[in-house]
């Protein structure tokens, strides 16, 4: 996988990509959004960075019920970035959550998107119970300069 970060704010990363699914008519569901405005740059790669956020709304909406709306939150605090999406509907049982993200990382696929935020020193994870629905969450460490990483 080839990583090219650059100074980007993920939150304006995140609403490109909310944008595009808007014009591309694959927003199905309706998306409150919550995201940050103080967010500074962090090194990213963007192509890769938005492959991760699509394929979580992707999973977040085919996971949704008929008529839920899926919440969004993109925030920071002193050594994280944090991305969220929350989708009401059937939600996921134990086995379910320690399995999602394990595999071969194709594209599109939740393993891939495990693969893209490890590329970038994160984590990412889902939560979720049996008719409660599921949330989808990241997070990228903030690097300080007088705090190198070691």
């Amino acid at each position: 996988m080839r990583f090219d970060p650059e100074p980007l704010r993920l939150g304006e990363l995140v609403e490109e990509c909310l944008r595009a699914r808007e014009a591309a008519g694959d927003a199905v569901r309706p998306v409150t959004r919550q995201i940050a405005a103080e967010l500074t740059e962090h090194p990213i790669d963007r192509d890769l960075m938005k492959e991760a956020v699509e394929i979580l709304l992707r999973e977040a909406t085919a996971r949704a019920s008929a008529t839920a709306r899926l919440r969004l939150t993109v925030k920071a605090n002193r050594n994280a970035l944090m991305f969220a999406v929350k989708s009401p509907g059937s939600g996921l049982d134990a086995s379910q959550r320690d399995t999602l993200f394990v595999g071969e990382p194709r594209p599109g696929s939740l393993p891939r998107a495990r693969e893209i935020i490890a590329a970038h020193g994160g984590i990412i994870w889902a939560n979720g119970l049996p008719g409660k629905g599921v949330t989808y969450y990241f997070s990228l460490p903030i690097r300080h300069p007088d705090h190198p990483a070691g």
